[in-house]
């Protein structure tokens, strides 16, 4: 902002109009009873005083513009908010001298006005003063703003970025036994089973790559990622790992971040046991504004990863998104691990 509200139209014609007003006022408290006040009120006075101001903002604008533009030497602030006020002071004595001096020698027609003009030139010097400190604060404010704008810009960078991680984030250990699992089939001979795997990672990785500069999707497009996770995942489990959905609206019309619920069932799988002896049902529902996650507790003993760091890097993620926030309730009977369903109006 710095000047730009000071060489605003309205500014600088409204500006001196008020201010010659309350200076009037001022000097008619001065030089008079408040009971004389409507008495001496000179229409003619007023309008000198409201000219005296445009001439002096006018001037400060002018001062405060050239003293912002020019390449001054580096300085500290103290000094430099001196030279400032300085410079301000001297056009107000200079100008309010040389117009009250031509105002009551050819005007008036008074020569001696000695009293009168220190008056005036101690009533326009904090008139001057109020001017620059309301300048000052504004900049300061200012200063603050943008200081305020580039903090939250950087921060939705930031999560720009964690966002772009997290729809881009490979599993290396999925990855891995996916081809472990493709080499088993391929020594056991069973060449179409092996096609089969190898569709199912390339279709897998496929949505992934879709969706890479996707914002947000829709649950129907997860959903058909996660078929094809489930695929290629249950060859190790032997088919124990089981999802059932029950949602109360089509899968078109609720929106997700990518890979959020894919992510939310590697949690599951990461702190639930699962194997080709030991069966992990899911079953994923609609709840207000969540989609929910209900399994059977039967939590590992040891686990390879914090749960926690996969729930933060999906709150990341969605705080872009929405103010809710996933969650992961874990109890010794069931376990619920709700994510938000992102609102387009909050988009």
């Amino acid at each position: 902002m710095k000047t730009k509200y000071l060489n605003q139209s309205l500014y600088r014609i409204f500006a001196p109009l008020v201010a010659g007003m309350f200076v009037y006022i001022l000097i008619l408290l001065v030089f008079d009873r408040l009971s004389e006040i409507t008495n001496n009120f000179r229409p003619d006075e007023l309008v000198f005083l409201i000219l005296v101001n445009y001439i002096l903002f006018e001037s400060y604008r002018r001062w405060i513009n050239f003293f912002e533009n020019a390449e001054a030497p580096e300085m500290h602030s103290f000094f430099k908010t001196s030279l400032l006020f300085l410079g301000s002071f001297i056009i107000t004595i200079a100008e309010v001298s040389a117009c009250f001096w031509l105002y009551f020698n050819y005007y008036v027609g008074i020569s001696s006005f000695g009293s009168e003009l220190i008056s005036f030139l101690i009533v326009f010097v904090l008139v001057g003063i109020l001017f620059h400190l309301f300048y000052i604060s504004i900049k300061l404010l200012d200063k603050q703003n943008t200081l305020l704008l580039q903090k939250e810009e950087l921060n939705r960078k930031n999560i720009k970025y964690e966002l772009e991680v997290f729809r881009n984030k490979i599993n290396p250990d999925f990855l891995y036994n996916s081809l472990e699992g493709i080499i088993s089939l391929i020594r056991k001979d069973h060449i179409s089973q092996a096609e089969k795997h190898i569709d199912y990672l390339a279709l897998f990785y496929r949505r992934i790559l879709g969706n890479r500069y996707s914002e947000i999707i829709s649950l129907d497009e997860e959903i058909k990622k996660i078929e094809h996770y489930l695929e290629i995942q249950n060859y190790s489990y032997a088919n124990n790992l089981k999802i059932e959905w029950h949602l109360k609206q089509n899968a078109h019309a609720i929106m997700v971040v990518p890979n959020s619920i894919l992510h939310s069932l590697n949690l599951i799988e990461q702190t639930q046991l699962i194997n080709s002896n030991t069966e992990l049902n899911i079953t994923i529902e609609e709840e207000k504004e969540y989609i929910c996650f209900r399994y059977q507790s039967s939590p590992r003993l040891k686990r390879e990863f914090d749960p926690k760091v996969i729930l933060n890097n999906i709150n990341h993620s969605i705080s872009y998104y929405s103010n809710l926030e996933a969650v992961c309730i874990e109890n010794s009977v069931m376990s619920t691990i709700k994510i938000p369903i992102i609102e387009l109006e909050n988009h």
